[in-house]
């Protein structure tokens, strides 16, 4: 079974720092479009999603996500 892992900060870090993914438990879902939409619920709700993970190398950065999420705003307007 594909998994789809969404790594997130529900608090803001000080200025410039990562947080260490190795403690974080990720959120997991089954396909690529319920882990967007989740993550960005997540986002909406004040979160920080710093990558999402997937089968066959899929790799969201922070950056990544948060332009997929400006896109998925645009679009619902």
């Amino acid at each position: 079974m594909s998994i789809y892992s969404v790594f997130y900060t529900d608090k803001p870090l000080p200025a410039g720092a990562k947080p260490d993914l190795t403690y974080m438990l990720p959120l997991n879902f089954v396909t690529k479009d319920e882990a967007l939409k989740n993550a960005f619920k997540l986002i909406y709700g004040g979160a920080i999603v710093w990558k999402i993970e997937g089968p066959d190398g899929f790799h969201l950065d922070r950056e990544g996500v948060e332009n997929e999420y400006r896109i998925f705003k645009h679009s619902a307007q």
